[in-house]
């Protein structure tokens, strides 16, 4: 699992998002607009994945485009991400679409 770390170490507020190469290319970008929009500091944790379909999905299906069929991966995906969220003091979320989105489905709240 690689890491990567924008915002205020020390805020209350972490929000934690699996990403892939695609998604890093712009992660500047999307944590300036978050910052801009909510006017609060906060801690961007992105998480690269290294296979979306795998790790993303909560059952094996056959590939909807292209090649890559989905793994059922996200239920370890999920605890490697709550890994993360240790802190008591903090309020964390797991954000994400598409499959990232999916990968949380049913958890309203994480950790506080």
């Amino acid at each position: 699992m690689e890491i990567y770390e924008l915002g205020n170490p020390q805020s209350r507020v972490v929000l934690i998002q699996p990403v892939d190469n695609h998604d890093l290319e712009g992660i500047e970008n999307e944590f300036a607009e978050i910052t801009a929009r909510f006017n609060m500091s906060f801690r961007l944790v992105a998480v690269r994945t290294d296979d979306w379909n795998y790790d993303l999905s909560p059952w094996k299906a056959p590939a909807v485009y292209g090649k890559d069929d989905f793994g059922g991966g996200a239920s370890e995906t999920l605890r490697e991400l709550l890994s993360l969220c240790t802190d008591k003091g903090k309020t964390y979320y797991i954000g994400g679409y598409s499959l990232a989105g999916l990968c949380k489905k049913g958890k309203k709240q994480i950790a506080t």
